[in-house]
């Protein structure tokens, strides 16, 4: 029996859905201007593209003078003040009468478009060294709506990523659960711990690279598995085309490129691929080549990096990694990749988030079990192989910022790890459906914690910031603030936040009765599949197509 378009849309998957289309929309409305990591230098590389139509230059491209003057304009955080010494802080535009600030938030509406097209002498873009795919979305944005006040652009370009971005995500992730055996009753639990992740919407719903760079992530584990599944001549080019994509989004990628040479090579070598598979693979890696030779010739350095371009070598790196206390900065990686609270780097309770992060240990400890068994399908084996070499480049990344003077020990860069929450996801799921009297307990306990985290989000955290709240966060010292004076705390919110006031309020309630949904239906199929099916041995999951309501849309 066919299940009814109800049916469908209020099963699991469903509500998943539409869980993440309120957070896709809601996390662009409520970001203030500029209160993305580095946005406005991305955002003006993609002005840059539309106004000028060639890629822009690090050292030489600046910023145009609308850009410029919102920066002066827009409230930011004092973590951005240790660079721009002019901004003005959240806590001086909150401590400003109304009037003022009523009237800051006019001017910035109110910039001459005409700008976009103006440089402004004496500023640089300390992000055009970036790969440019991209950018490309959000520079249509901007050519298209060039008329439209400056906020409005950015609006649109930052809705216009986050739906994309956030579909491919989820598209991808389906598909990677798929790949990886996992039971129909399991994949939306993947897709939930994916979106209920306040890093992934801080991470793609900000004009960047980021927004393209982390289903470029997803897609590269699974393109890696289906070459090695069917090593044919159209599995290598398309891992060839997810290796180049990734290249000409970010320059992370380029351990991966490394990974996926070998795994192309070794099945050469192990007559497991023909060589026109490994020549073809080779040639879509290549379609990357030319901006990285780029690099080299503008820069003297091959990935492009700041630091690297700015002569931090190999020797500083590794005198830096030496002198940095590595278990407490990963540790500090690991709670900023669950939350951060955008440019201002506020923190979650670390209670909170320790809680959280031992419970995604425990799950991958029980797919850990699997592998002392010695019947690890070897797919398992490449995600394995791939997650870490990735995490490798995050440790050398932060040993080369801190050589380089850019950051401290503990100020990573917590977005760069967000391309490997999906094939965790599915690693933990894995685990948890295989030992199941741990999983029936640790699924619901993911499951709740992941629906708290978001809806926190907004009205612990986010909300009250960007509205004035200063004080020590509690339920009760909130609803002292809001109940003083409520009119005053949503007309600072209106100062700040990109959109309308009234529109955020809506989607922030429908978020904070979708989560909770969505998180009893994800739980409930898969604890339910547990009890009746028990646990899954990791031999039997080696099919990528498994029966079900559930599948992927259709072949890569």
């Amino acid at each position: 029996m066919q299940a009814t378009p109800q049916r469908r849309f209020f099963s699991p998957a469903g509500l998943v859905l539409l869980f993440w289309l309120l957070n896709a929309a809601l996390y662009p409305l409520l970001l203030p201007l500029w209160d993305g990591f580095d946005e406005p230098f991305h955002y003006a590389y993609a002005q840059h593209l539309a106004t000028e139509g060639r890629w822009p230059v690090l050292g030489h491209t600046p910023l145009s003078k609308e850009i410029d003057r919102s920066l002066h304009l827009a409230p930011a955080s004092h973590i951005v003040r240790h660079n721009l010494p002019f901004v003005m802080t959240f806590g001086e535009f909150h401590a400003l009468p109304v009037p003022e600030r009523q009237a800051r938030r006019e001017s910035l509406e109110t910039i001459d478009p005409g700008w976009r097209t103006l440089p402004q002498p004496g500023t640089l873009n300390y992000e055009a060294q970036q790969p440019p795919l991209a950018y490309l979305l959000p520079a249509a944005v901007d050519s298209m709506a060039a008329r439209l006040p400056l906020v409005r652009r950015v609006l649109l370009a930052r809705l216009a990523v986050s739906l994309a971005g956030g579909a491919l995500q989820l598209w991808l992730t389906l598909q990677l659960a798929s790949e990886l055996g996992l039971s129909v009753a399991w994949q939306p639990f993947v897709l939930f711990l994916v979106t209920s992740s306040q890093m992934f919407y801080a991470t793609v719903s900000r004009v960047s690279n980021d927004w393209l760079a982390v289903p470029l992530g997803t897609l590269f584990f699974l393109a890696m598995l289906r070459f090695h599944r069917q090593p044919g001549v159209r599995h290598a080019v398309i891992l060839g085309l997810a290796v180049a994509a990734g290249l000409l989004t970010k320059a992370y990628f380029l351990p991966w490129a490394l990974l996926a040479a070998a795994l192309v090579v070794w099945s050469w070598w192990r007559h497991l691929a023909h060589a026109r598979a490994a020549l073809a693979a080779a040639a879509a890696m290549a379609l990357a080549l030319p901006w990285y030779l780029r690099n080299a010739a503008l820069y003297g350095s091959f990935s492009g990096m700041q630091q690297s371009a700015a002569g931090t070598g190999a020797a500083d790196t590794v005198r830096a990694a030496l002198s940095i206390p590595w278990p407490e900065v990963t540790w500090a990686a690991f709670r900023g990749a669950v939350w951060t609270g955008n440019n201002s780097f506020t923190s979650f309770s670390s209670t909170t988030v320790d809680i959280f992060l031992l419970l995604w240990l425990l799950a991958g400890g029980c797919w850990l079990l699997t592998c002392r068994r010695g019947s690890l399908p070897f797919a398992e084996r490449l995600v394995a192989a791939g997650l870490a070499v990735f995490f490798a480049a995050l440790l050398y990344a932060n040993a080369l910022f801190v050589a380089h003077g850019s950051a401290t020990y503990h100020v990573a860069t917590p977005w760069y790890a967000q391309p490997l929450a999906a094939p965790c996801a599915c690693v933990a799921c894995l685990g948890m459906s295989r030992v199941w009297r741990a999983g029936r307990w640790l699924a619901p306990a993911l499951a709740a914690l992941s629906a708290y985290l978001i809806c926190a989000t907004y009205f612990l955290k986010l909300i009250p910031l960007y509205a004035g709240f200063t004080a020590r966060v509690s339920p009760a010292s909130l609803l002292r603030w809001w109940s003083n004076d409520p009119a005053g705390c949503f007309a600072t919110l209106r100062d700040t936040v990109a959109g309308d006031v009234s529109v955020v309020a809506v989607l922030a309630c429908a978020v904070a009765i979708a989560a909770p949904a969505a998180a009893v239906a994800v739980c409930r199929a898969a604890v339910l599949s547990l009890l009746r099916e028990g646990p899954h041995a990791p031999d039997s999951l080696s099919s990528p197509s498994l029966p079900g309501r559930l599948r992927p849309a259709g072949p890569l």
